[in-house]
Parts: C-alpha cells; structure tokens; sequence
C-alpha cells in the first residue's frame, strides 16, 4: 500500500501557496503562484498555476485569509465579487452595534467591525436587493475553495459545513463545546440561518475531490478535510497546542498567539478557538510593514542594507520609536508611530542617522511585541518562559533573521524556537490527527514540523534591557497622554 500524502493549501491575499508531504514531514513537492486580482476566477487560476504534480491520493486541506466574505448561488457561483477582509462598511457596522444583539458575544467587537462580514453583507443586501435574493451560502474563502474541489460548478451545493476558526468573525459563539451560530443576530439583521453552513471542527471529512475543477487542476483524488484561519494555522505551524505556549509570528504584522483553556475578557486581545482543543488569545499590529514603508520612502535604502546599518549602531544609541498597532501596546487608536530623541546633530553620517532611525525601529517592534510577554503574564498571573518564532514575510531578506532574533531573545529575556515558516504543513495537523496519520498532536508536531534554531539569551547584556523595558512602558503612557491632549 502506498504511504499517504498530505496536501496543504494556502490562500492567501496576494498568492496560493501548495506543499505537499509525506508523513515524515519531507516536503516532496510545492509551488505558488501569484494572485492577479481578487476575483474567484483569479484565484482558481493561481490554484493551477500553483498546483504540482499531486498523489493519485491524499489528505488535503486549506487555510485562507479570516474575515474575507463570498456570497455565492446554489452552484457555488459569486454572485457578488468577494469582499475581501481590508474593505470596510462603517454604516452598517454602527446599525450592528447599536442594536446590541450579538453583544454578549465573545468577540462582539470583531464581528461587529466596520470591516467584519456581516457589515459587508448588509451592505450588499441594502445596495443590491434583487441580486441578494440568489445568495444560497454566505461563505469564507477556505469554504469556499474546499466545496468548489468537491461539488465545483456541475452539482447544486447542497450539503456546506464551515470550521469554527473561520465561522467566528460571522457570528458564531465559539464559548459552547460545539460553536454554535448566534441565530438571534441573525434575526436582528433579517438574515435567514440557513444562508451559513454548519459549524464543524477542523479537520472534519467533508469527502472527495471530485469536480471537473479538480480533476482539471491535478486534485481528484484527494480526500478534503475542513480547513482554518491562516491565522490558526500559524499558531500549529509554530507548535503552540498546550495552554500556555506563546508564539510571534512577524511578516507585514507581527501577530501574537497565546494557548489557554478558557477565555478571561481584555479590551486589547480577542479569542479564537484553537483548532484542536481550548482557545487562542491573539493580537496583531503592523510592523514588518511599517518598516519596509521607512526604507522605501523615507530612509531609501535596500532591506539589507538597513539591517547592517541597524547592526553597526551601538545599542543604546538608537531613536526610541514608538508604534502603535491596531490594539496595541495600549488600547487607544488615537495614538500613532512616534520617534523620539533625534537629536540634529551634525556629527554624524547620513549613514549613522539611517542606522540609528532603522535600529530604533526594529527594538521598536520588539518592544511592542514585548508588551504582550508583559500584559499575558499579568492578565493571566502566568509565565511565559518560552516563544515559539516565526519570520515570515515583510520585509524579505536573503538571511534568515538571525540578527534581529538574537535581539529579540535579549530584549525579551526569553528562549526562543525559531521555527521554520511552514504553515502548509501546520494546517494539516487536524486531519492528519483524524485520519489517524499520527498518535496525538506531539507526535504531529515532530514530523511536519522543522525548528530552525534555539536561541537563549546572553544574560550578562539582560540588565540593561531590563531598565529599557520599563522606561519603554513609561514613556508609551506619556505619549498616549500628548496625543489624547485636546
């Protein structure tokens, strides 16, 4: 009997990723392909420009972009063109939260976000109401992609089920054993339930890949297994699956994870349900982004460059940089990216200035990052001793980080596992756990997963980061406070 294969599938925003591996975790093949335009079409396209050449059989499964909606017909076909997670419908997100209903949702201020689903759905609905009246199933895009290699466009979609990680920015109580649907939000919209699959764990058999989509694109054969959040399966990817485990993963954000077993309300995290057992604390705010944004337009200079300059500044003489995310490090989106102490001196090179400007903003970003160690271990009257570290992205590099991380593991006073950036393998997990590829998620984690290196702090440089840290967290209220001033 052949040795099964597994097939991990990621959608992303600007590309399709495929690996697939064997039960090892070698990775025997891949490919991505980039994605044009935002539109179902473009994305069946990448799928086969990203497609390798696949097993006669395998374990398949996806992970997509959370809060990207699809509202499609009873063929699966959009009929609006996907709403993607970055637009935003204010008005009737405000109708949403002034209703009240959904309020004792857990992550009623997600779902209820002027860029949530259920707002662009409205929207759709009040813009276009005979057009709405096709609208079979309100779907995310890792559903959508699993149904359309099940049923694609030749069989009525009759039978849709969804994950929980996907199902909870549209309005699922993830809290109950089996989350659930808040059908009285629904009522309060004028939405009908049915218009949303069924919530299912993930990793749930859906069945065959068995439309002319997938036989077309090199996926017949393989058996589908629900999918999740890119988000949730990063947190796999990064080995977090016991409460406790920590992990960062930095691209265009840098996106904090937290494993716990039940869900204690702050106004500056959200909860997701972890994809096999327990919940997920995250967080996120953009950093590789902003950084790749000063090198491009102000500093002008390559990434690499950048980055050696950042190392060649003696520490402590770096800018103190201030970035605030979304949610973070206070809770207060009044407050934006701030440098402080440039001093006009004309001692020093253009070549310093960029130096300090850039190594400013990577402890910046670790600073920030920090914060979480920090607001967890409070919140939560816990340790966290270890991170689990993913680079991913924003800005791309031809090293591997080494540097930055090192500073990180300084900065943080904690050990770092440096993981390699596998989410395609990470998502795989719970099928893999169903089908019985593995004994228990441990055993999972060994094989599909790599780690890159350990990093341990030096402790002789830890003193001195120890008294920036709290000036750190000093100074952020004082310029909380100066943007606040009316």
């Amino acid at each position: 009997m052949s040795e099964t294969r597994l097939v991990g599938v990621h959608l992303g925003t600007s590309s399709v990723r495929i690996a697939v591996y064997d039960p090892d975790g070698t990775l025997l093949s891949a490919g991505e392909a980039p994605i044009e335009e935002q539109t179902t079409i473009a994305w069946e396209r990448a799928l086969r420009s990203a497609t390798p050449d696949l097993p006669p059989s395998g374990t398949c499964s996806i992970a997509s972009t959370s809060g990207t909606v699809l509202l499609v017909d009873e063929y699966g076909e959009p009929v609006f063109p996907p709403q993607m997670y970055y637009e935003s419908a204010p008005e009737q997100a405000e109708q949403l939260r002034e209703s009240g209903n959904g309020s004792d949702l857990t992550n009623w201020d997600v779902v209820s976000s002027s860029t949530g689903p259920l707002a662009k759905v409205l929207r759709l609905r009040r813009d276009h109401p005979r057009r709405f009246e096709d609208v079979e199933w309100i779907l995310s895009p890792t559903t959508w992609l699993l149904y359309r290699l099940r049923y694609g466009r030749s069989r009525r979609w009759q039978t849709v089920e969804t994950d929980w990680t996907n199902a909870m920015k549209f309005g699922a109580d993830i809290t109950v054993s089996m989350p659930e649907w808040d059908e009285t939000l629904f009522e309060a919209c004028g939405l009908s339930a049915s218009l949303f699959p069924a919530i299912r764990p993930p990793g749930s058999y859906i069945g065959p890949a068995e439309s002319e989509v997938a036989t077309r694109i090199g996926f017949g054969g393989c058996n589908l297994y629900q999918g999740m959040t890119d988000g949730s399966a990063s947190v796999l990817a990064n080995g977090c699956l016991e409460p406790g485990d920590f992990s960062v993963t930095f691209g265009a954000t840098s996106v904090i994870k937290y494993v716990l077993d039940e869900i204690t309300p702050h106004e500056a995290l959200y909860y997701h349900r972890h994809p096999l057992d327990g919940y997920i604390l995250g967080a996120s705010f953009d950093s590789g982004s902003v950084l790749r944004w000063y090198f491009d337009h102000v500093l002008d200079v390559a990434p690499e460059h950048g980055f050696e300059l950042a190392k060649s500044t003696t520490p402590g003489d770096e800018y103190e940089v201030f970035l605030q995310g979304h949610r973070s490090p206070l809770y207060n989106p009044a407050v934006g990216t701030s440098l402080l102490g440039v001093e006009c001196d004309a001692a020093l090179s253009t070549e310093e200035v960029r130096g300090r400007i850039v190594r400013g903003l990577m402890t910046g970003i670790v600073l920030a990052e920090w914060t979480y160690i920090y607001r967890i271990q409070e919140h939560f009257e816990t340790t966290i001793d270890r991170v689990q570290l993913v680079n991913d992205g924003a800005p791309s590099l031809r090293d591997d980080y080494s540097w930055w991380n090192e500073l990180r593991s300084q900065i943080w006073n904690r050990s770092i596992s440096e993981m390699q950036p596998r989410m395609t393998a990470g998502l795989l997990i719970p099928a893999a756990l169903i089908t019985s590829e593995y004994a228990d998620s441990s055993e999972a984690i060994d094989c599909l997963l790599r780690r890159r290196s350990e990093i341990e702090p030096d402790r002789e440089q830890n003193e001195s980061y120890d008294e920036r840290r709290d000036e750190y967290l000093d100074r952020w209220h004082q310029v909380a406070e100066l943007y606040d001033r009316e």
